[in-house]
């Protein structure tokens, strides 16, 4: 049995159904709601069903609905709930919904919103057209961001009295929103009555009651429709316009990852619309199509294992759309809509752990577009289709030498969970070179000084502490693969060389006054989250210096999440990066620090499954800054890196992962923490492997029942003390500190049994 070499974000890869299904238990009833059960006894018919986000039907219709000006009858576009009074007439059927602007007046508009982030083409049922009626359509994810204020300055005093005033720009005015003339107590707020765009300026009413001089700012609420959209990068959305003539359905454009659709009447008329829907358009995940799930006694961490499902769904782009042919998974639902090798590292184990050989497609069909931009040296895009415009294919960014690391990582972590030996062999020359073109940046002191970027975008100087951990992570992956498909004595030589690596970043990079690793050897007092995690993971720090480590990232926690380090900021000011967060919470699994884990889990996720939030999408943000929000527009709220609680809830929590590629080996460790109960499934090639586990609140029994496939082999651990009795099968396999079956061992509280692959019946009474 190869050792087991974890990953990043979720413990290991996972293997993938390929052949038969096994039935380990019956999981598909939906009885009733789940939530904490009484003396921790798990559900016979567990109702996961009600988590899963993806709409139901692929018309996506609008859950709520806000007007501006002159608009009747707008609930009717929430399911025709809009009856009308004359029923003689109507014969009770809703009346339609009817939007009329006149000259001079606020443009009448319909905020729709439809609950979370969806993707397709918007549409609109018109019953009747007056005048020329000209409607724009803007998206959003945040309702904050559907409309932009105007802010602007007087050009030229203005005189007590004037209703008309020069300004610096007209951009983002409309008529009938309030602006107001500087600040304090001599601010003077009106309603917009005009604007003239060459002229540059803009009539309002009640007349000035002072003088403005000029240079004053002016600011407008609640501003003009602005989409959140960046066309630039994804090369779709935007604002569109429609120009009704005749009665019946009017579509707008394809737009990515909204949750609110404005609709304006911007011109004198007046129009009457029954019925108002989205064609969703992407990857609509149901019930049927999960192959992996997971429920514990935790509503919250449930719904944060969905909604990083339904996040990687949000970011699947089908072949055929967009002009595109092939799969594309993308790193966000509205930007940057492209492939980035270091959000795959989350994705592809989401992809596969929750649709199974669907996911895997994808995954293997983003991995083939990365290496046929592969440069000559071996440097691999970090995004080999970015900034999109008016080509839907892209253009290659060659982001930095940790990204093109990734990007060999992410493929290895595709055949490790699926076991796609010969696609792998296959590109197994690719990855040699991309190692090959990593190496160039490694120094005499054997660390990694590449002088370039990271996720968070800022460059960073010297030995840098983490591009030297993601080096040896990526030496010990290609270790493992050329065992695997390779050489040997190649794999041999990786392993010196990351050992090497380990050795230095000890000596080197160590800070006893943080208790922690530096961020380099330039700034060797800067505490940071991610170099630290991944050195907790991956067993660089010594068992004596773990709870200094521990300790010392807990002080960059806030109520919202853990901040990258003191200082530390990407280009718009997030601290916050659930990306890095990911990784804390990988590394306290790893080192038995449950606890800790979920607490950051929910700090930063938390809020993100929260239906309240103003920002809920149903997915995962991209960021945060310190107030727990985001910075600007164009923020993705349903962003693949942040979706790891999926895979830690299934890899760490329910305990479920691969050892040999496509899950011929496999290990069960579940970490408890604070929960009564876990249970799920994981599909790999050879069929599911199903968990289900209690632990009884007063810790004095702990059950796990593992039913795996045949033809594969594994070991189960469980947690215990010198006390404990472990029973496999009825068969007593542990007492008084000592295995006596199975090969057992004990290792950090857990005592661990190599099984075949089978049905286990698990019961550990505690003393």
């Amino acid at each position: 049995m190869l050792k087991r070499f974890t990953s990043e974000f979720g413990g290991t890869s996972r293997g993938l159904r390929r052949s038969r299904l096994v039935v380990a238990v019956a999981v598909l009833a939906t009885v009733g709601s789940v939530g904490v059960q009484a003396e921790a006894s798990t559900p016979k018919h567990p109702d996961w069903h009600s988590y899963v986000l993806a709409p139901s039907s692929p018309q996506v219709t609008p859950v709520d609905v806000e007007t501006r000006g002159d608009v009747t009858h707008p609930k009717t576009l929430v399911s025709g709930k809009d009856k009308g009074k004359d029923k003689d007439k109507d014969k009770g059927k809703p009346k339609a919904t009817t939007l009329t602007t006149v000259a001079g007046g606020a443009p009448a508009s319909v905020l729709l919103d439809f609950g979370k982030d969806i993707a397709g083409t918007p549409y609109f049922d018109i019953t009747a057209v007056e005048g020329t009626p000209t409607l724009s359509l803007a998206t959003s994810e945040a309702r904050r961001y559907i409309r932009t204020p105007a802010s602007t300055t007087v050009s030229a005093a203005a005189s007590s009295g004037a209703t008309q005033v020069t300004v610096a720009s007209t951009a983002n005015l409309e008529v009938g929103n309030t602006i107001t003339f500087g600040t304090g107590t001599t601010a003077q707020t009106r309603t917009v009555t005009a604007f003239d765009a060459a002229a540059k300026t803009v009539s309002f009413q009640p007349s000035l009651s002072g003088d403005v001089p000029a240079q004053t700012a002016a600011v407008s609420a609640p501003g003009a429709p602005s989409s959140d959209e960046s066309r630039g990068l994804a090369g779709v959305g935007g604002i569109d316009t429609l120009q009704p003539t005749a009665t019946g359905r009017i579509s707008a454009g394809y737009h990515p990852g909204f949750r609110f659709a404005l609709l304006t009447l911007t011109s004198p008329g007046s129009i009457s619309i029954s019925a108002a829907g989205v064609d969703f358009q992407g990857v609509r995940a149901t019930p049927a199509d999960y192959k992996g799930w997971f429920l514990s006694d935790d509503d919250q961490l449930n719904k944060m294992w969905y909604s990083g499902a339904y996040t990687l769904q949000l970011n699947l782009k089908p072949a055929g759309l967009n002009g595109l042919a092939d799969k594309r998974i993308y790193d966000g639902a509205k930007r940057d809509r492209s492939i980035w090798t270091g959000d795959l590292l989350v994705q592809g184990p989401t992809a596969i752990s929750t649709l199974g050989d669907e996911g895997a497609d994808y995954v293997k069909s983003s991995i083939d577009v990365l290496l046929a931009t592969q440069r000559a040296d071996g440097a691999i895009p970090g995004s080999p289709d970015f900034r999109k415009g008016s080509n839907p294919a892209g253009s290659p960014l060659f982001y930095s030498n940790n990204y093109s690391g990734y990007g060999a990582r992410a493929a290895i972590d595709y055949y490790r969970y699926t076991g796609d030996k010969d696609y792998i062999t296959k590109i197994l020359p690719a990855l040699r070179a991309e190692l090959a073109y990593n190496d160039r940046s490694l120094t005499a002191n054997h660390l990694v000084a590449s002088n370039d970027r990271d996720y968070w975008q800022a460059s960073q100087t010297g030995e840098v502490t983490k591009y030297s951990i993601d080096y040896y992570i990526l030496l010990k992956e290609m270790a493992w693969l050329e065992r695997q498909v390779g050489s040997a004595t190649i794999a041999d030589e990786h392993g010196a060389k990351a050992d090497q690596i380990k050795e230095a970043v000890n000596a080197k990079l160590w800070n006893p006054q943080l208790g922690a690793y530096g961020q380099s050897s330039v700034h060797p007092d800067v505490l940071v989250e991610d170099a630290n995690a991944l050195a907790l993971q991956y067993g660089f720090v010594p068992a004596e210096r773990r709870d200094s480590v521990l300790k010392a990232l807990k002080t960059l926690w806030t109520p919202y999440g853990a901040i990258m380090g003191p200082g530390l900021v990407d280009p718009t000011g997030h601290t916050i990066e659930p990306f890095g967060n990911g990784m804390e919470t990988a590394a306290r699994f790893t080192v038995g620090d449950a606890g800790g884990a979920f607490d950051l889990m929910r700090r930063t996720w938390g809020p993100m499954v929260d239906k309240s939030n103003p920002l809920y999408t149903g997915g995962f943000w991209e960021f945060k800054n310190d107030d727990g929000g985001v910075n600007r527009a164009t923020a993705s709220l349903a962003h693949g890196w942040a979706a790891s609680p999926t895979v830690q809830l299934t890899e760490q929590v329910l305990g479920v992962t691969p050892v040999d590629p496509g899950y011929a080996t496999w290990s069960i460790k579940p970490h408890t923490g604070d929960l009564k109960w876990a249970q799920g499934s994981v599909p790999t090639q050879y069929g599911d492997i199903a968990v289900n586990w209690q632990s009884k609140a007063n810790a004095s029994k702990f059950t796990l029942h593992a039913s795996t496939p045949r033809d594969t082999t594994g070991t189960i651990a469980v947690p215990v003390t010198d006390r404990s009795t472990v029973k496999i099968n009825g068969r007593t396999v542990y007492t008084r500190g000592g295995c006596t079956a199975y090969k057992g061992t004990v290792t950090d509280g857990y005592a661990r049994f190599t099984v075949p692959g089978g049905t286990y019946d698990i019961t550990v009474s505690r003393g």
